[in-house]
């Protein structure tokens, strides 16, 4: 295994709270789960909390929170690391190296939900180490390109938007018939502070508030 060096990254701590924030902005922006990028698990598995980014187009991000530590996987079907372009449906080589047993084992557990062989990028942060590492993936020389050498991290980890300009700029965009998102009170999530009063009316005006409601409480707890 070695250090993770071609993207920038936050703490594990930072990436959790910017997931769940993520979430619950998706939540209040659309009514549909399933039309939904961003979402948040926190009961994935005992112990063990789940971010997740699908964009609809078959490419993934799931983050496992655990007591241990923290791991990731992404899968850009468009990477040549992808398993459906080796010659034979395989794993990139040493895409796994080096993955702790204890984060191995959350990735891999309950019946395989994540998918642990639709891979293009794993990464990790272990307690009491603050680099982020990945494994020592083989073949890179065989690549035409030097940028997909990431496998898709790059492009899937831009879901992360880290201030309110760019999720209000991704969210117009992302959903249809959304009114444009009010500056302010995204400045006060993204801040770090609580989540507003009156946020749901403030985003989206047409929201089925007490269902959002619902939806929001273990996260809105997360958060505060």
């Amino acid at each position: 295994m070695k250090p993770w060096t071609l993207t920038k990254l936050p703490d594990p701590e930072t990436l959790r709270r910017q997931m769940i924030l993520l979430a619950v902005l998706d939540i209040i922006c659309c009514e549909e789960e399933w039309l939904r990028v961003h979402r948040y698990d926190p009961d994935f598995q005992p112990g063990v909390q789940l971010g997740i980014i699908e964009n609809g187009a078959g490419d993934h991000l799931y983050v496992l929170f655990t007591a241990d530590g923290c791991v990731m996987k992404g899968f850009d079907h468009e990477s040549p690391l992808s398993p459906h372009a080796r010659d034979e449906y395989e794993v990139w080589p040493g895409m796994y190296e080096g993955l702790p047993g204890d984060l191995q084992a959350a990735l891999h557990s309950s019946g395989d939900p994540l998918e642990a062989e639709e891979v293009t990028f794993c990464l990790w942060q272990e307690n009491g180490n603050p680099v982020w590492m990945c494994g020592e993936w083989g073949e890179l020389d065989s690549l035409d390109n030097k940028e997909a050498e990431s496998g898709g991290a790059d492009f899937l980890l831009g879901y992360l938007h880290e201030t309110p300009d760019d999720y209000i700029e991704w969210a117009g965009d992302y959903f249809s018939g959304l009114q444009p998102l009010p500056l302010e009170p995204l400045r006060v999530l993204f801040g770090g502070g609580p989540v507003p009063e009156g946020l749901i009316a403030a985003i989206n005006p047409e929201r089925d508030e007490p269902q959002a409601l619902t939806e929001l409480k273990r996260l809105h707890e997360l958060l505060n």
